[in-house]
C-alpha cells in the first residue's frame, strides 16, 4: 500500500510539471514572455508552426532581445515559410549570440530555456494545443531532438539575393534542375545558353548556397524557401 501511495504521489508530482495552457495568442505570448525572461544561459526555439503561433513566438523573443537579453545563447530552427528575415538581420551579427538554421520539421512551435523548462505549441486532431512543460524527462527529449535536427540544418546567415528579378526568374529553374539531377546539356537547351555558361551559372549559385555538390545545393534552396512548396515538374527530357 505504501508502496501504491508513493507511485500517486510521484505520478502527481510528474504531472504538475506539465501546464495546460488555453490556445490563446495573448496566453501563449505571456507565457513564452515569462519563460524567456528566465533564462539565463540558452534559448533554443522551434517555429514550423501555423503562422499566428510563429507571430507570438518572434514577438516574444523581439521583446526580450530589445531590452538586454543579449548575453544568452540562442539558437532557432526555423522551416522555410516561418523564417522572419528581418528578425535575423535586426538581432545577428556583430557578435549577437542568435544563430538560426532552417530545415524540414514537424508543425510545431516551441522554447526551450536552459534544458530545464518549455513552452510546445502544437496542433492536434482535438485543435490547437499549447503547454507549459518542466518535467525534466520531457526536457530531455525535446532537446535530444532539437539537437539531433540542429546538426544536420542549414545555416542561415543571410536572404540569399541572386540579383534582379529576370536573374532571379532564371535561377529558380536551374536550382529545380539541380535538386532533379537534369544533365547540363538539357539545362543549356532549355534555357537556351551554351553549357559553359549553364556551368558558370551554378558554380555561383552554389558558392551563394554554400553548397559542395549540386544535389545539396537544390537541397538547400528548397529549405530556404527559394523552391515552391508544390510539387516540381517533370525534369525535361533530352531530346532523341
Amino acid at each position: 500500500m505504501e508502496s501504491t501511495v508513493v507511485k500517486h504521489r510521484d505520478r502527481q508530482s510528474r504531472n504538475s510539471w506539465v501546464s495546460a495552457i488555453t490556445a490563446e495568442e495573448a496566453e501563449i505570448l505571456a507565457a513564452a514572455q515569462e519563460l524567456v525572461y528566465e533564462a539565463g544561459e540558452s534559448v533554443d526555439v522551434v517555429l514550423a508552426a501555423e503562422a499566428a503561433h510563429a507571430r507570438t513566438i518572434y514577438s516574444a523573443l523581439d521583446e526580450w532581445l530589445e531590452s538586454g537579453g543579449l548575453s544568452v545563447k540562442i539558437r532557432m530552427l526555423c522551416a522555410q515559410n516561418t523564417l522572419d528575415w528581418s528578425f535575423v538581420q535586426r538581432h545577428s551579427g556583430n557578435g549577437r549570440p542568435l544563430e538560426v538554421r532552417a530545415a524540414r520539421i514537424p508543425l510545431l512551435a516551441a522554447l526551450i530555456v536552459d534544458g530545464k523548462a518549455a513552452l510546445v505549441c502544437a496542433d492536434s486532431a482535438v485543435g490547437r494545443r499549447a503547454s507549459a512543460i518542466r518535467d525534466p524527462g520531457v526536457i530531455e527529449t525535446l532537446q535530444t531532438l532539437f539537437d539531433g535536427i540542429w546538426r544536420n540544418a542549414l545555416q542561415v546567415t543571410e536572404r540569399i539575393d541572386f540579383g534582379d528579378r529576370a536573374r532571379t526568374d532564371m535561377v529558380r529553374p536551374i536550382l529545380e534542375w539541380l535538386r532533379l539531377g537534369v544533365t547540363d546539356e538539357v539545362a543549356a537547351r532549355e534555357l537556351s545558353v551554351s553549357v559553359r555558361t549553364y556551368r558558370r551559372y551554378v558554380a555561383e549559385i552554389m558558392a551563394l548556397l554554400g553548397a559542395n555538390s549540386r544535389f545539396q545545393a537544390g537541397v538547400r534552396a528548397a529549405e530556404l524557401g527559394l523552391l515552391p512548396v508544390s510539387p516540381p515538374q517533370e525534369p525535361p527530357q533530352p531530346r532523341r
